[in-house]
């Protein structure tokens, strides 16, 4: 079994490649790790950051990691598991799935994206977006709360786009039409 890590980190400011660093050095338990850094003067969407070096990653299994955290407990293997998609415990709180650190075997990565490139304009709702199309397909999703990690300074990139209510407004809008759609 392979493992992939694959870490999205836009640069808002100076203190970005250290906390970048950070993350790196915490992480335990992978064969590849691929980081794509885009700045302020070559900025790319989440969306399209995180489908552009997921699709080049070689592992069975895939894990995104945002930058903004860091592994303080487990092994980063204990999250592979067949046709499940699972999350750590994120400052030992657990959720079943949570868009910032979550691992997915290649074929449902394939199947499901890892993001729908229609959210790649604003800012959320591309997480709530693949856990319903993979709710609704059957895939499970659950903790794995023998992994954590820290989030230390969540917000950070948000926080640095004065657009940012914008871009949110414009996925939830996005969201509320996909889903109501799909709905009735």
């Amino acid at each position: 079994m392979k493992v992939s890590v694959v870490i999205s980190s836009y640069w808002v400011d100076d203190e970005k490649p250290s906390i970048l660093q950070r993350c790196i050095k915490s992480l335990v338990g992978y064969d590849e790790l691929l980081t794509l850094v885009t700045t302020k003067e070559s900025p790319l969407g989440f969306t399209d950051s995180w489908n552009r070096i997921s699709s080049i990653a070689k592992g069975d299994y895939i894990i995104f990691v945002g930058d903004n955290n860091y592994q303080t407990a487990g092994n980063l293997r204990e999250l592979c598991i067949p046709n499940t998609v699972t999350s750590p415990t994120i400052c030992h709180q657990k959720q079943d799935f949570w868009g910032m650190v979550f691992c997915m075997p290649r074929d449902l990565v394939l199947k499901f994206g890892p993001y729908d490139m229609i959210y790649n304009n604003g800012s959320h709702f591309e997480d709530t977006d693949l856990k319903m199309r993979l709710d609704k397909s059957g895939i499970s999703c659950v903790c794995i709360d023998s992994v954590n990690f820290d989030r230390p300074s969540g917000g950070r990139t948000i926080e640095a786009d004065v657009n940012f209510m914008k871009k949110r407004g414009i996925n939830a809008e996005i969201f509320r039409q996909t889903w109501h759609t799909k709905q009735q």
